[in-house]
């Protein structure tokens, strides 16, 4: 029994569609099975029954009541059939919070210990506000054996809020052998790239806010990611910006392939939590340009990237026009990010660090 793999159920987005989360999932899922001390098998949470940019309320209060249903069956199905001695749970808060609660009963009914990994960075502003969701998310908290923080800030705002809930901060990951090499032939077009899901939030219109108004010769801006064309084609009117091109969803592999050939990234988000495209785009030493939110600001510390307001098309206009206009810049952050990216991101060491919560959880409910 000693030398039996530890069995852990993760319950996450898998791809389709592509986002951080799933591809996170994806790579926990793919790292697990080429380790003989882990048994990871998955519960998949990803909402397929409406599009990513469609966020009409009754489709989400109705569809993702079914989709609870359907989430806490498998659940009972993955307890009852592998007998897991963990069930890893990932949340992105919101409505999600209510089924959080229902799978952690469930899980707790089979006396089965529950890691909650918090996967977005808008509890500091929910916990000041005391809103409805982190009400709900303090039951699921507490109701947890341990709750994983992926950045700083949340880890210190649950401290605050609930000094006894046992949590530890752990980052999001890079697979550096999954990457292409860096691409660094010379061309008479420079590429800024963006990729995320092309809607609002994401900073999409200030983004081509502020590429309309750069007039920058001999750089093109490539923006990857599933959305709406109507959407797209609203924006492209409204702006009418010069040296864009759309490329709408790629395979991991291919937006990757095309994040190797870029001169910088981009990514003007109003919220993200820990996002895996910097990462990314940090492991393959590109200069980075982001808004500062959630994760972002620490881990663009140390000359890794420029940081920016969300929502401000002046601020992330003069950010990329500083880095275009200095291929001296470009390089040194780029050096910078890819230095940290190795040291502090790489897949092996973070999973080290989720096997060590999961072995301390599984002997404390040995103990028991």
């Amino acid at each position: 029994m000693h030398d039996s793999p530890l069995r852990i159920c993760m319950v996450a987005p898998l791809p389709p569609p592509y986002g951080g989360i799933s591809h996170w999932s994806a790579m926990m899922k793919k790292y697990a099975a080429s380790q003989t001390n882990i048994q990871l098998e998955f519960v998949d949470i990803a909402p397929r029954w409406r599009a990513i940019h469609d966020l009409s309320h009754w489709k989400r209060i109705i569809g993702g009541l079914l989709q609870t249903l359907r989430d806490s069956w498998r659940l009972l199905v993955r307890l009852i059939q592998d007998r897991p001695q963990i069930i890893h749970l990932t949340t992105s808060g919101q409505l999600a919070v209510f089924r959080d609660l229902l799978l952690m009963i469930i899980a707790k009914t089979f006396l089965v210990p529950v890691i909650y990994h918090i996967r977005f960075g808008r509890v500091p502003d929910i916990a000041e506000r005391s809103t409805r969701e982190w009400f709900l998310m303090k039951l699921a908290m507490r109701m947890a054996h341990t709750v994983i923080a992926i950045d700083g800030l949340t880890r210190k705002a649950i401290n605050k809020y609930l000094p006894l809930v046992k949590i530890e901060q752990i980052p999001n990951c890079v697979n550096f052998s999954a990457l292409p090499q860096n691409n660094d032939q010379s061309s008479d077009i420079s590429k800024v790239v963006f990729i995320g899901w092309v809607i609002p939030t994401k900073g999409v219109e200030e983004l081509l806010a502020a590429w309309s108004q750069m007039h920058m010769p001999g750089w093109q801006l490539d923006i990857v990611g599933p959305g709406d064309q109507n959407y797209q084609k609203a924006l492209l009117e409204k702006y009418q910006p010069q040296n864009i091109s759309f490329h709408g969803e790629l395979s991991h592999g291919a937006a990757m392939n095309l994040l190797s050939t870029a001169d910088c990234f981009v990514l003007p988000s109003y919220t993200e939590g820990f996002p895996n495209v910097v990462l990314e785009a940090m492991a393959l030493g590109k200069p980075i340009v982001a808004t500062n939110v959630g994760a972002i600001p620490e881990m663009l510390e140390g000359q890794c990237g420029i940081v920016v307001k969300p929502q401000s098309v002046k601020e992330l206009k003069i950010a990329l026009q500083t880095v275009l206009e200095n291929e001296v810049l470009r390089k040194s952050i780029g050096v910078s990010a890819l230095s940290k990216a190795h040291s502090e991101y790489s897949l092996e060491v973070v999973f080290k660090k989720y096997l060590n919560v999961w072995q301390e959880a599984a002997r404390k409910e040995q103990r028991k």
